[in-house]
């Protein structure tokens, strides 16, 4: 087309038609700068695709995060926390009244399991969202309330970890340093040591590492409360968000 419009352009000047001549050169630049337009709009368009794309994947990588988040939650303090509480109860309330119960092992057992999830760390699953805040990408989610809810649950969870790291206490360790945990056998009681356990469990720092992980557990659990609602909500926004643009 370029060089049609040369063409005639050459038998214009060589005919001395100049405002022909004008009328074709006008015409061939209009032709270009439309051509280069329609060019940026595709390239724009191509480009806009793309990080739509890339704003679904991540979305649909924090859904998996968060479902995971929320099975490794239900599987581990919802499911096992009230009989954490239960056993530290019942070291506690033996510390006060020294009621000895009739079935010693399970009674030591049910006090040792007060120490469950004592040990470690909170291991939330944030993989995305650190690659998002990491490559500034979280500016890819075009949503604003999406892209706050986000920013807010993980810095929630942020908290959490940091929380549960700073306010375990050394109650299962003291546990451990009078009865020996075996996974292979997490129930076992040598019979020698049961006076022992008694004993040692009527100390006063004893008592006092009971309280401290008292304290621990209900402060997570009810924080993790609140995770679940947060969750609940994020994913279903989110999921609300993917079925109106992966059309």
């Amino acid at each position: 087309m370029i060089n049609f419009f040369r063409k005639i352009r050459r038998n214009l000047l060589e005919e001395g038609k100049v405002s022909k001549y004008l009328k074709y050169a006008i015409g061939e630049i209009i032709l270009v700068v439309v051509g280069i337009l329609i060019a940026l709009q595709i390239n724009n368009w191509n480009e806009y695709r793309k990080s739509r794309e890339v704003e679904l994947n991540y979305l649909k990588n924090i859904q998996e995060d968060i479902l995971s988040d929320s099975l490794y939650f239900e599987r581990s303090w919802f499911k096992r926390g009230d009989k954490k509480i239960q056993g530290l109860n019942k070291a506690k309330n033996y510390y006060l009244n020294g009621i000895i119960p009739t079935d010693t092992i399970t009674f030591i057992n049910d006090v040792a399991y007060g120490g469950i999830y004592g040990i470690g760390r909170l291991t939330p699953n944030n993989r995305t969202y650190n690659e998002l805040s990491s490559t500034g990408n979280i500016s890819l989610i075009s949503d604003q309330d999406i892209r706050d809810e986000i920013v807010a649950y993980y810095l929630n969870l942020e908290f959490l970890y940091e929380y549960g790291a700073d306010s375990r206490s050394d109650y299962p360790h003291f546990m451990n340093s009078y009865k020996v945990f075996n996974p292979k056998f997490p129930d076992s009681v040598s019979p020698a040591e049961i006076p022992i356990l008694l004993k040692m469990m009527r100390k006063d720092k004893f008592y006092q590492l009971t309280n401290s992980e008292l304290t621990y557990a209900y402060s997570i659990l009810n924080r993790l409360e609140y995770v679940k609602k947060d969750a609940a909500l994020l994913y279903h926004r989110i999921a609300n968000y993917l079925e109106h643009h992966e059309k």
